[in-house]
């Protein structure tokens, strides 16, 4: 058996530590002095038995955040805690376990304790359910347990009049004559509905039927840390930053507003098909104990650690439990780490890859080309990133009017040979502009900012503003620079993500292209390699053959523009249909590969679907597979400088 023994009194650790060998034998004791190697002991152990612990150590940490971390590895694992200061207030935290006062305490009665916890019974089995599936509280019917507490019982539920799946939170019915614990249930869901905000699950409404007392709250969507674990799924360094970056932003919000709260669980933390994280609401009043906010901090990073793949993803937590982090440091720490995966060094790899005009036919086309997209647009996406600067040549202000080209009903070649035909429709001769995208931001101010969203847009969305967007659309008005690219408003927007681009098409009484379609607007019905025809001109598009990220060195020397460009200009990249910029400039978002489609499976992860992005843009050397290449985003949500869209509509404008 294992016996973890942490105790940060260096002078008596290891005496107390050889009398435990001696005294209980068969045992293998692991004695440590530091709260922060114990953490990182127990994320590694293959076992544990039993936790003797602080329960407060002088640095601040605490032996309830050990605790919890035990205990998620090891459900059935036996603590003890010891303590050199008064724990009043502390009730909660405690929750019922035995304590050894340490005054300091001799080594024959630590024995004892540990003794008594040995031959105290285990009952492994949970009490029977209050309420059994099918009952009826109020408006809603009881489906089965979740989980049970203290004081309190979880169970999955559905509003019958909706038939809304939510969580119903009972307090169990001998506490209900006990006004001192009904006034804190009471007082918690007061608490919990205060709070607001996109990835904290919120609370729906509180009542009493049959005599008992309960609140329900929403089931955030995706999977628990629990369920992710027991499935095998390990997720990578990217998916691991953007989930705690969710968790993350929910702690920091509500601990800054003053809200107490209880330890994160894994059954707590949801992740959604888009790998965007939500939490249940762990909130309630605060008490006169303060949390330690560094000790969650490192908490929350080792029960990521059970679903971080080995390598990369489990060395970033390791990184970040160095950084001796609370709830704000941690959130600026992600942020610099969301920031510096998009400006990695892949540009480098990318200046070196030369693509040729014709893709060797035994690998797939369209896998190659994705993948070499989804660098560049991760490089890229730091192009935008210091200041605005004066420009010699200001632009003028730009017009947000639109010109369509009609696209005739009949049959075109799409993709390799096939056939598909399709009805007419009118297609945005240009991208939409930055003008014309800041006339939609406009008139989100005027009613409620969802009411063009998309139904299934992720809820810890807020909004439709890019990233960045006040400083690029002053430097677009003013005729200035921002981080070296000269900007104007008839530029097309970019940074924007699949919903975006949805809302604003949905503003304008319009929709995203088709795959089909767009593809039929950019090669014609004969299915042509470049708009112009099926031979390559190295000036038509605004391409990435001269692309550079150099200082020293000056881009757009072929076809005269080193980033994105006006949607004004004269450019040769037309297609038979008079559609521009299809080839180059920037990349663009469609709707699926057909009408009433959903969207296509990632190739990569086949139980992930995302919306696929269609074109070249000023970073991607040219090829003849600009019209047909297909890149499989890693989410909707996803966003890249060199990545905007236009829109179609399917009467005459």
């Amino acid at each position: 058996m294992i016996l973890l023994f942490v105790d940060s009194n260096a002078s008596l650790l290891e005496s107390r530590a050889v009398f435990l060998r001696e005294q209980l034998p068969g045992f293998t004791i692991v004695p440590l002095a530091d709260a922060d190697e114990a953490a990182a002991w127990i994320a590694k152990a293959e076992a544990l038995d039993v936790l003797v612990t602080e329960a407060i150590f002088d640095a601040g940490h605490t032996g309830f955040a050990l605790r919890d971390a035990a205990r998620a590895r090891f459900p059935h694992g036996r603590v003890l805690f010891t303590t050199r200061f008064d724990l009043s207030g502390f009730e909660e935290q405690l929750a019922g376990t035995t304590v050894l006062k340490d005054g300091p305490y001799p080594s024959e009665k630590l024995v004892q304790r540990v003794q008594a916890l040995l031959t105290a019974p285990v009952d492994a089995s949970e009490p029977p359910p209050v309420m059994v599936p099918g009952t009826v509280l109020g408006s809603y019917q009881v489906l089965d347990r979740l989980y049970i507490e203290n004081e309190a019982e979880t169970y999955r539920a559905v509003q019958v009049s909706v038939q809304r799946p939510v969580a119903l939170v009972l307090l169990k019915p001998e506490y209900l004559k006990k006004p001192e614990v009904v006034a804190k249930f009471k007082e918690r869901i007061r608490v919990k509905a205060s709070l607001t905000f996109a990835r904290i699950a919120p609370l729906y409404e509180a009542g009493e039927a049959n005599g008992w007392l309960f609140y329900t709250r929403e089931i955030p969507r995706g999977r628990t840390l629990d369920e992710i674990k027991e499935s095998g799924e390990r997720l990578s360094e990217r998916r691991v930053i953007e989930v705690l970056h969710g968790i993350t932003e929910a702690m920091e919000h509500a601990t800054s507003r003053g809200y107490h709260h209880r330890s994160l669980a894994p059954r707590d933390i949801y992740v959604d098909g888009e790998h965007q994280a939500s939490i249940t609401n762990i909130f309630r009043q605060a008490t006169t104990a303060k949390r330690d906010a560094k000790a969650d901090v490192k908490a929350l990073l080792l029960l990521l650690r059970d679903v971080a793949n080995e390598g990369k993803a489990r060395g970033v937590l390791e990184t970040l439990q160095n950084g001796q982090h609370d709830w704000s440091g941690l959130l600026d720490a992600l942020d610099e780490i969301r920031d510096a995966m998009r400006e990695h060094s892949i540009v480098k790899k990318i200046e070196a890859e030369t693509l040729p005009a014709t893709v060797a036919r035994e690998r797939p086309w369209w896998l190659w080309l994705a993948g070499i997209a989804i660098l560049i647009a991760a490089a890229l996406s730091g192009a935008l990133t210091n200041g605005i600067v004066p420009s010699s040549k200001p632009k003028k202000a730009a017009s947000t009017s639109v010109a369509w080209r009609q696209i005739p009903a009949g049959t075109f070649e799409y993709q390799k040979n096939e056939r598909v035909k399709l009805p007419d429709y009118w297609m945005r001769q240009t991208e939409v502009t930055i003008a014309q995208y800041a006339e939609f931001l406009a008139e989100l101010k005027k009613g409620p900012a969802n009411r063009f969203d998309h139904p299934e847009q992720p809820k810890t969305k807020e909004g439709h503003t890019p990233p960045k967007w006040a400083a690029i659309h002053a430097a677009a008005q003013s005729g200035t620079s921002f981080n070296g690219e000269a900007l104007s408003l008839d530029m097309p927007v970019t940074q924007v993500d699949w919903f975006d681009a949805y809302a604003f098409a949905k503003w304008r009484g319009e929709r995203l292209p088709t795959e089909q379609e767009w593809e039929k607007a950019a090669r014609g019905e004969k299915g042509l390699r470049y708009p112009w025809g099926n031979q390559p001109r190295p000036n038509a598009a605004n391409l990435g053959d001269d692309y550079t990220t150099s200082a020293n060195a000056k881009g757009g020397q072929v076809d005269g523009f080193n980033l994105t460009a006006a949607v004004t200009r004269s450019t040769q990249d037309v297609s038979p249909y008079g559609v521009q910029d299809m080839a180059g400039n920037v990349q663009e978002w469609t709707a699926s590969e057909n009408q009433d489609a959903a969207w296509p499976s990632h190739p990569e992860f086949p139980d992930v679907r995302v919306p696929v992005a269609r074109g070249g843009h000023y970073g991607l050397k040219s090829n003849d597979q600009l019209l047909t290449a297909r890149l499989f985003p890693e989410s909707a949500l996803e966003t890249a400088p060199a990545r905007g869209f236009r829109t179609v509509r399917d009467t005459a404008p």
